[in-house]
């Protein structure tokens, strides 16, 4: 295949892929290994990685090694950016991935140093997407990471992230790491939270307000009228107050 044949096919698969191909979708697309040999060396494809090749219009992007080692991955099934990967994808705490972790529902193995794959069958809302790739959930990932017995201080970095993160429903993540709350000593995921993430009363509560507010319109529209007139803030207080003791 002539060069520019081959590029304009390669460039056309990675449009979706931020520029990146596999060895696996190039020859899908019927470039031989020699065209890939020929294009690399002359410069036109760049080796991220083993089977993955930068194209052209890959550009500059930090998120590279991983996404290339993502489309490895993925190329045998399905997988997911896991672990402390997906901590430092959300901006979770401080945490530096020691290798790209993944999690993918079947048993799978890797004989590269920096893949780590862990097997769980994840369901939709496990999943979200950050940057183009599929990565767990702020909650999934908080208790990935207290299932896998974090050190309490990484882990409470990752925590007080999590609860100021607008997205997160408080209450969803203490639950979901109560099963694992005993093993930093704790009985209840709220325990967990109230004593190691910095900020949680307050989201917890401003959770809790967005929760009512948005089931109730009847609610929001009265407690807006409230608040505009003089003493309103205390006033509602003062019934939110009456009415969660009742």
């Amino acid at each position: 295949m002539r060069a520019v044949d081959a590029l304009e096919a390669l460039e056309l698969l990675g449009s979706t892929q931020r520029g990146l191909v596999t060895t696996a979708q190039a020859r899908e697309a019927g470039l031989s290994g020699v065209d890939l040999t020929r294009l690399a060396k002359s410069g036109k494809l760049l080796r991220v990685r083993h089977g993955v090749y930068a194209l052209p219009s890959a550009g500059v992007d930090r998120l590279q090694d991983l996404r290339a080692a993502w489309l490895a991955a993925s190329a045998n099934g399905e997988v997911v950016v896991s672990g402390a990967s997906a901590a430092a994808l959300h901006g979770l705490g401080d945490l530096v991935p020691a290798a790209h972790e993944f999690t993918a529902p079947v048993r799978r193995q890797s004989t590269l140093p920096d893949v780590r794959f862990r097997r769980s069958k994840l369901s939709d809302h496990d999943v979200t997407v950050v940057d183009g790739l599929p990565v767990t959930t702020v909650v999934r990932t908080a208790t990935d990471l207290a299932a896998s017995s974090l050190d309490s201080g990484h882990l409470a970095g990752v925590l007080s992230a999590a609860v100021e993160d607008p997205g997160v429903d408080v209450e969803e993540l203490a639950q979901a790491l109560s099963p694992h709350a005993v093993r930093y000593g704790f009985s209840t995921g709220r325990a967990l939270l109230a004593e190691v993430a910095t900020g949680y009363l307050t989201a917890a509560l401003r959770s809790a307000v967005r929760t009512a507010v948005t089931r109730s319109t009847r609610f929001r529209r009265q407690a807006l009228k409230l608040l505009k007139e003089p003493g309103g803030a205390e006033t509602l207080l003062s019934l939110l107050e009456e009415r969660l003791a009742s």
